[in-house]
C-alpha cells in the first residue's frame, strides 16, 4: 500500500467514525437533521467524486463516494426523525443546488464544476445554520468535528493535489469548523 492509499483508507474510516457518531445521535433523538441540507449535501459530494475521479484525484476521493450514500441514507432518515420546519429559504438554496449541475453540464470544465459544487455546499449549511441557531443542541459538534479531520486527511491523500481537487474538501472543512464554532458558542450563550 502506498502512503496515499493508507491516507485515502484513514480518511474513509474515520468518515465511517463520523457518521456513526451522526446516526447514533439520530437514533437517541438527539440530533435532528434538516432534510434539504442532506439532500443538497448527497447531490454535490456525487458531483464532486465524479470530479475527483475525472481529475485522477486517487484515493483521496474515496471517502467522498462512500460519504455520497451515507449522505443519502441520512437524508432519507431526516423525513421521519429530522428538522420538519422547512422555510422558504430553505427552497431557494434546494432549487440553488439543483440549477448547478446544468450550469455545469454547460460550462464542461471539472473546475468550474467543482468550484460550483463548493459554493453549493457551503450554501446547504444555511438551513443547518439557521436551524441550530435557535436549536444547537439538535447537531453533533463532535459529529462534525470530526468531519473536519475525514476531509483534512482526504485533502493530504489526493494523489493530485490541484485546485479542482482540493477546493471542495478544503470548503467543507471550513464550513464544517464554523458550524461547530457556532454550535459550541450558542451552546453556551443559550445556558
Amino acid at each position: 500500500m502506498t502512503e496515499k492509499e493508507i491516507l485515502g483508507g484513514l480518511s474513509v474510516v474515520i468518515g465511517m467514525a463520523c457518521y456513526a457518531v451522526y446516526i447514533h445521535g439520530i437514533y437517541r433523538g438527539n440530533t435532528k437533521p434538516h432534510l434539504f441540507t442532506w439532500l443538497i449535501w448527497g447531490i454535490v459530494m456525487s458531483i464532486a467524486f465524479v470530479v475527483q475521479v475525472v481529475e485522477k484525484a486517487g484515493p483521496g476521493a474515496w471517502h467522498i463516494g462512500i460519504s455520497a450514500l451515507i449522505v443519502f441514507f441520512i437524508a432519507g432518515v431526516s423525513f421521519f426523525r429530522g428538522e420538519k420546519n422547512i422555510t422558504k429559504s430553505d427552497w431557494t438554496a434546494f432549487i440553488i443546488a439543483l440549477l448547478a449541475i446544468p450550469v455545469w453540464q454547460i460550462t464542461g470544465n471539472p473546475l468550474w464544476a467543482v468550484v460550483i459544487v463548493s459554493m453549493i455546499d457551503a450554501a446547504a449549511f444555511y438551513p443547518t445554520f439557521r436551524k441550530s441557531w435557535t436549536k444547537p443542541w439538535e447537531e453533533s459538534a463532535k459529529a462534525y468535528f470530526i468531519c473536519m479531520i475525514q476531509y483534512s486527511v482526504s485533502i493530504l491523500a489526493l494523489e493530485r493535489i490541484t485546485f479542482t481537487t482540493a477546493l471542495y474538501p478544503t470548503i467543507v472543512t471550513i464550513m464544517a469548523g464554523l458550524l461547530v464554532l457556532m454550535l459550541l458558542w450558542r451552546r453556551k450563550v443559550l445556558v
